[in-house]
């Protein structure tokens, strides 16, 4: 698990198997990085090879938890953490990109949070 904090971002990268074991882990992360009240949160799952439906539930609560001060997107780069999302339909509430350099670069509008 890595975190890379920007001027006013913040990325959460878990990596390998997000699954009822490692997703404290991941939870914990995110947490700590939406406390900080970033502008926009990056949860970038391109180095997941397992997402697991506890690693699903951790994405449900970060949305819940950064609320509208902080716009959540999620990263999913190919069919191991982008099916889960698209079958849960967690793809419809959740902002998810094809890559980092999208989620990072795409205009946050003032005042309003997307998803």
């Amino acid at each position: 698990m890595t975190v890379q904090r920007h001027r006013w971002s913040v990325v959460v990268r878990p990596e390998g198997e997000v699954d009822v074991l490692t997703a404290p882990d991941m939870h914990e992360a995110i947490e700590q990085a939406v406390d900080e009240r970033p502008r926009l949160l990056v949860v970038d799952l391109s180095k997941v090879e397992f997402l697991g439906c506890a690693g699903l539930s951790v994405l449900v609560t970060a949305k819940l938890h950064a609320g509208w001060r902080t716009c959540l997107r999620v990263v999913a780069t190919d069919r191991v953490t982008r099916r889960p999302l698209e079958l849960t339909g967690l793809d419809q509430r959740l902002t998810v990109y094809d890559s980092l350099d999208a989620a990072l670069t795409s205009p946050i509008e003032t005042g309003h949070v997307e998803g």
